[in-house]
């Protein structure tokens, strides 16, 4: 875990995703067969079941340094390295020249969110298979474009389901805690609204500046140390022997 946010936060890209392109894998799995969902499972479930077998095998050798390994390379994989000062600033020069509205707030959050906190959760859950399937099934909805794929929709929806409540309780823990509980609660049940406004509405209602001129930087505190709260839940989870 240590390594996977050094990485994201001071190496300053990824040049593992960038050596493993998933466009092309996607791009023959299309090319090659034509029912929707089957693509889906060639091009997605089939690499996520041969990761937990292979994961299965090797995980007693060589003292389980080599299943490490392969989890750390893949969790390097799945997250994108974001420059939230780069993100902020291009969203307020948005917003003061009125070219975005004021939904920002969901808007970065969920980006922020998506880029590493669904990866970090399965990978707790299911190892890095869930890593896989998350990560796969995000960048095959992705790549699609224009098309929709009902399947992946619903399947991304529910996987970040439960990690998007879990990130609002953390921002209501970091700010101001009743408003972003009472906002939490008052969507936490609510399967029709989306992931991102979940986020974008706790992370407003946890900031504990009145000032609009300091939100952006109360809003990048907040998801900064978001960030730190997963990583606090995942030294916990290993202490109790997770």
């Amino acid at each position: 875990m240590a390594v996977v946010l050094v990485y994201r936060n001071w190496l300053g890209g990824n040049p593992v995703r960038d050596m493993f392109s998933t466009d092309s894998w996607f791009s023959a799995v299309r090319g090659n067969i034509g029912a929707e969902n089957l693509r889906y499972v060639v091009a997605v479930i089939l690499p996520a079941v041969a990761i937990l077998l292979v994961s299965d095998v090797i995980d007693s050798w060589f003292l389980g340094v080599l299943n490490l390994a392969l989890s750390i390379a893949i969790l390097l994989f799945a997250i994108e390295v974001i420059d939230l000062d780069v993100l902020i600033d291009d969203h307020r020069v948005g917003v003061e020249e009125q070219q975005r509205d004021g939904d920002f707030f969901t808007d970065i959050t969920y980006e922020v969110f998506q880029s590493i906190v669904p990866a970090l959760f399965w990978f707790l859950i299911l190892g890095p298979a869930g890593v896989v399937l998350y990560t796969l099934s995000e960048r095959y909805l992705a790549q699609l474009g224009e098309e929709h794929s009902d399947l992946v929709e619903q399947l991304l929806y529910w996987m970040e389901w439960f990690p998007a409540r879990i990130s609002g309780l953390i921002y209501a823990l970091l700010g101001d805690f009743r408003g972003g509980l009472d906002a939490l609660l008052d969507v936490f049940a609510d399967t029709q609204i989306s992931n991102a406004l979940v986020l974008g509405n706790t992370a407003r209602a946890s900031m504990t500046t009145t000032n609009a001129e300091d939100e952006f930087l109360d809003l990048q505190w907040l998801l900064e140390n978001g960030i730190w709260g997963w990583a606090a839940i995942a030294a916990l989870l290993t202490i109790l022997g997770w």
